[in-house]
């Protein structure tokens, strides 16, 4: 145990100021979640009103330019990406990492279909442009990001049915992101007028700079600079069938990492017999913030890596990287009276028992009921301690097994967890409970599909997901969010590439207006400084 004068505990209070930092007992400062949602519209729009404001941008047909306006849109997209999978605290804080990379993947779809669209649009023009072998190096350039990101987007969607390793995914997809965006970027440059306008290329730019530099401090600024939080790797035990329990020791104890119950790491453990770390891997903490020791993490035998966890051995160094989430009860305040109900499977468990260690050992009243459930007594994870636990709380909290391949003489729940076991054990009418739940995908889905069925609203359900690459944020407050964020995106992108395409076309000059947001110009003339865009205009097709 800790000492909790020189170590308070978290609260939903105190939880978003210093205690989840790195090292640090002075508040941590986070942007707001909608100045950086903020942020992120201008990158998406903000050329296409730089380039529907220029008047220097030439008219052409409207589904030329609704074309471009569709490639300037996919392109701001993709280079955007590269942030949001950055991993920075700062935009991952307010929204949970797990969100920030699902947004990431819908938006990537979204870029992938603009960019498809930008391209058959063009192609209604200039058949060659897909009929033809040999074309510009500038347009080679655009068929080379349209067949890397295509290739991007459905190996990501598809790598878990295709079997490709982890590890080698992230290289080749990192490698493949980094293609899309220089060809992106200098197809675009070297061919279409809409970049001509010099506030829309600084803005441009920018963006692409924040990408490139955002990728080069993930893969060689961030392993290269001291590793504060660096453990060692003290002990490898067994807690069952297929999983381990490892336990980490601080190098420097005044170097900790600093996190709140339930949430999770990025961890370099050593390969199996050999000195090297391996590649970044996210396991969910099972240690309390209140134990003293160093960290604890549960990990079952689910991948290629994962595999050989048992064959590791004590003394390795292990660099963490962290800590990231939202699930944890501490950054949810509640009243007192309020029921908490921790829905878990298999190695789920593992943020319940760093939440429902993290209750017993702190003051107050916290209580929760967890309901678990495996096939049998030999795959209950932690049970002696979700026992002494239990007993341990003079009953504020409860721990319910459920057992679908229970032997005879078990006595308690036995089938699959659904909600009728829920009901048994929670009266859904009182106290407006919580449910949190993390289980394997299908699970979890069957659990939040069950609740909301049962009239649960989305605000009162919390999930956390095994892969977080994949990972699906359901129904919670921050699932709906995303989904309406995604919507509203990309309804302002199609009515600013519209809005766009009318200003800067023809379509307006052929029903007597030649008056473009400012701009007189005649319809059968171009601006002043079109020679300017001369070179530009030689290059379409």
């Amino acid at each position: 145990m800790t000492d909790m004068r020189k170590n308070p505990l978290p609260t939903a209070a105190n939880a978003t100021l210093g205690v989840p930092g790195l090292q640090t007992t002075a508040p941590l400062r986070y942007l707001p979640g909608s100045l950086i949602l903020g942020l992120y519209a201008v990158a998406l729009i903000g050329p296409l009103a730089l380039a529907m404001l220029n008047p220097t941008v030439p008219a052409g047909r409207f589904t030329r330019q609704i074309a471009l306006g569709l490639g300037l849109f996919g392109l701001m997209i993709f280079a955007t990406s590269f942030i949001l999978a950055a991993r920075y605290q700062w935009i991952s804080r307010p929204f949970g990492l797990d969100a920030v990379l699902l947004f990431h993947r819908r938006m990537a779809v979204a870029g992938l279909f603009a960019i498809l669209l930008h391209v058959a649009l063009m192609a209604t023009r200039q058949s060659q442009l897909i009929t033809k072998l040999w074309i510009p190096w500038h347009l080679q350039l655009g068929r080379i990001a349209l067949l890397a990101v295509v290739t991007q987007v459905g190996a990501s969607l598809y790598r878990m049915r295709l079997h490709v390793e982890f590890e080698r995914w992230r290289f080749s997809h990192r490698l493949v992101a980094l293609i899309v965006l220089v060809s992106a970027f200098a197809h675009g440059l070297y061919s279409s007028e809409a970049f001509a306008p010099l506030p829309l290329r600084i803005l441009v730019l920018t963006v692409v700079a924040a990408a490139l530099i955002s990728l080069f401090w993930t893969r060689a600024v961030r392993p290269a600079l001291p590793q504060r939080l660096v453990y060692e790797l003290a002990e490898v035990r067994s807690l069952g069938k297929a999983v381990w329990q490892l336990q980490l020791k601080a190098l420097h104890p005044d170097q900790q990492l600093r996190y709140l119950p339930g949430q999770f790491a990025f961890f370099s453990l050593p390969h199996a017999g050999a000195e090297k770390v391996s590649e970044e891997h996210a396991w969910t903490i099972a240690s309390s913030p209140t134990e003293a020791g160093g960290l604890t993490l549960a990990i079952k035998e689910l991948g290629d890596f994962t595999a050989t966890v048992g064959r590791l051995r004590p003394g390795g160094r292990v660099l963490v990287h962290g800590p990231f989430g939202r699930f944890s009860h501490a950054l949810h305040a509640t009243n007192g009276r309020e029921q908490r109900v921790f829905i878990a499977a298999g190695i789920g468990i593992t943020p319940f028992r760093s939440m429902l260690r993290y209750m017993a050992d702190g003051p107050g009243d916290a209580s929760a009921l967890l309901i678990y459930g495996n096939r049998t007594q030999d795959d209950i994870v932690f049970r002696d301690e979700l026992t002494q636990i239990e007993q341990s709380s003079a009953g504020a909290i409860r721990v319910v097994h459920v057992l679908s391949k229970a032997d005879a003489a078990w006595n308690g729940e036995r089938g699959h967890i659904d909600i009728a076991t829920i009901r048994r054990h929670c009266d859904f009418a009182r106290g407006n409970p919580s449910f949190w739940i993390c289980g394997p995908g299908p699970f979890t889905q069957a659990m939040v599909n069950g609740l909301l069925a049962a009239g649960i609203r989305p605000t009162q359900i919390h999930t956390e997901a095994f892969c977080l690459v994949h990972a699906p944020v359901h129904a919670d407050g921050r699932g709906r969010t995303l989904k309406r964020t995604t919507t509203l995106l990309c309804a302002a992108a199609a009515a600013m590439i519209l809005l766009f395409a009318l200003v800067s076309t023809d379509f307006l000059s052929a029903r007597g207006g030649h008056r473009r947001m400012g701009h007189f110009r005649q319809s059968t003339t171009r601006p002043s400084g079109s020679n300017i865009n001369k070179a530009h205009r030689d290059r379409l097709p």
